[in-house]
């Protein structure tokens, strides 16, 4: 019998509706996608339509990930000012900053204290571990990139900055190893009101590369999310959890679908949006995206989130 042989053979069953939270930008610039937000009044406008359209929560990046506290924050209240004008209600998040090589006492993430006082921002991302992107190859097979390194000094700084302000995690599981940290932290009591976990599946696009080149994480297939969620069970932790699929095209074939359909199934939600969408030749929008997962939902049959659902969801309400 398969490790994996209870998982399975489970039947669909959820406690809960669906979440579809719509992740509107990221790295990604509009040489992939001429749909990406990128402006200020873009993404402004862009996190209104998601919103309206029912999107449970709303991530997105500022500008420049480049920029670090008041810097960073000034430039995400640029677009955000507006969206909160409209709708105060509005549940959202950042990311973290690229780190500042310079400032030793840094974790990149000083943004979010001043957006949970000043945008109503009441979650914060936090990616316990480092990994190689890859962005190509050349024609004898030599990889190039940029490392993504989240060292446990960081790590430490940015789960105390999360407890000081009251910021659930959205744990980012980019990897094995990511998983196996915030698991540590989770029963170690260190994961606030209002955290989840994000698990990461990875298609050949990856991140950020426009070639099928991606070596890091999991790929996207069922048999992922069961090793995934084995290692959750046995540790005997109940967060939410949502799955991302990055860099695998179409959410309507082969195995993106599956994976989808049997995340919805045992009572996962969706984290979709052209942050993690890459095809070659498909080029939807953010709104696409979430229609996509609703109509996999109710070919399920499981209801979906409301937002005000959502929030009592992330225990936040």
């Amino acid at each position: 019998m398969s490790r994996y042989s209870e998982l399975e053979a489970r039947k669909p069953c959820w406690d809960t509706p669906v979440m579809v939270e719509a992740h509107i930008n990221g790295v990604r610039s509009k040489m992939y996608n001429p749909r990406i937000p990128t402006t200020h009044e873009e993404i402004a406008e862009e996190a209104i339509r998601c919103w309206e359209a029912g999107a449970t929560t709303i991530h997105a990046h500022n500008t420049n990930i480049a920029l670090h506290g008041r810097e960073a924050a000034d430039d995400y209240l640029r677009s955000w000012k507006s969206v909160l004008e409209k709708y105060p209600e509005v549940f959202w998040y950042s990311t973290g900053s690229a780190l500042d090589p310079f400032d030793q006492a840094a974790c990149g993430l000083e943004h979010a204290e001043l957006l949970a006082r000043e945008a109503n921002m009441a979650v914060c991302v936090v990616d316990p571990g480092s990994a190689n992107l890859v962005l190509a190859a050349d024609e004898k097979g030599n990889l190039t990139g940029i490392p993504y390194n989240n060292d446990n000094a960081v790590i430490n700084r940015q789960v105390a900055l999360c407890e000081r302000n009251g910021l659930g995690i959205v744990w980012g599981v980019y990897e094995t190893g990511y998983l196996r940290t915030a698991l540590h932290y989770i029963r170690s009591g260190r994961s606030p009101r209002g955290s989840t976990l994000d698990l990461y599946f990875i298609g050949d696009y990856g991140l950020t590369a426009m070639q099928p080149v991606n070596t890091a994480g999991a790929p996207p297939m069922v048999e992922s999310l069961y090793y995934y969620l084995d290692i959750i069970e046995r540790a005997g932790v109940k967060l939410p959890w949502f799955v991302s699929v990055w860099g695998a095209g179409s959410q309507l074939e082969g195995e993106h679908y599956a994976l989808l359909r049997r995340a919805i199934e045992l009572g996962g939600h969706v984290k979709t949006g052209l942050e993690m969408h890459f095809d070659p030749g498909e080029k939807p929008t953010n709104l696409d995206l979430i229609r996509q997962v609703r109509e996999i939902a109710k070919e399920v049959g499981r209801p979906l989130a409301t937002q005000e659902e959502a929030r009592r969801l992330y225990g936040l309400a």
